[in-house]
């Protein structure tokens, strides 16, 4: 091969590199524009999905950390005395300040917190959840019961309120009470002498009667 076709040879193969060169730089600035356009469009179908699918993985998986402390605390918790008397019905049962004061030790101890909320029920009337969770995970349970009050007036309400936060505890750490200031929804049944048409009235008495009044 003659010295002009090296040099030909040569520059042939530069101009084939550099085109190489340019066509990658081309397809790498293509390549960060659509990174670039992914970002900027919300999530597609697909990305939607795998994100509803992560958290309904994160749903079904058991809360263990809370089940672990909750049987923790169980272990230390004894019967609750019924230091409280209904003078309607002329019963026992235990009081909010007795169930409390019977679990709360058992229950710092392994690592609970329990909390209140009140939200609406969608009927007009309120519904009180109890709430127990461990603090660490975040893991928690949940109870609700109406705030039923058949009375009027503030203390009637307190004492409907008072009712669903003790059966409410009492339900999610599975306790129970023995024979051993709450006054068992007294305050919240309307005991007046009853007329004719509330004696006759049997879903006045169920309802009265679903409460444990």
């Amino acid at each position: 091969m003659s010295a002009a076709q090296t040099a030909q040879a040569k520059a042939q193969a530069e101009e084939a590199a550099k085109a190489a060169l340019a066509k990658k730089r081309e397809e790498a600035a293509l390549a960060a524009k659509l990174e670039a356009d992914r970002r900027d469009v919300p999530p597609g179908i697909a990305e939607i999905e795998e994100i509803i699918r992560a958290r309904m993985e994160a749903e079904r998986k058991p809360p263990v950390k809370l089940y672990a402390a909750i049987h923790k605390a169980q272990a230390k918790i004894e019967t609750v005395r019924k230091n409280g008397e209904n003078p309607h019905f002329k019963s026992k049962y235990a009081t909010l300040d007795e169930v409390w004061e019977t679990v709360r030790k058992a229950v710092n101890e392994a690592g609970l917190i329990v909390f209140c909320t009140i939200e609406p029920s969608g009927d007009g009337k309120a519904r009180l959840t109890t709430h127990v969770a461990e603090i660490e995970s975040g893991e928690e349970i949940a109870c609700s019961f109406p705030i039923v009050a058949q009375a009027t007036g503030p203390q009637a309400i307190g004492s409907a309120m008072t009712y669903a936060r003790r059966y409410t505890l009492t339900a999610l750490l599975e306790i129970v009470t023995g024979d051993g200031a709450d006054d068992d929804g007294e305050a919240a049944t309307n005991h007046n002498t009853p007329t004719n048409s509330q004696t006759k009235n049997p879903s006045a008495k169920a309802a009265a009667d679903a409460l444990g009044f």
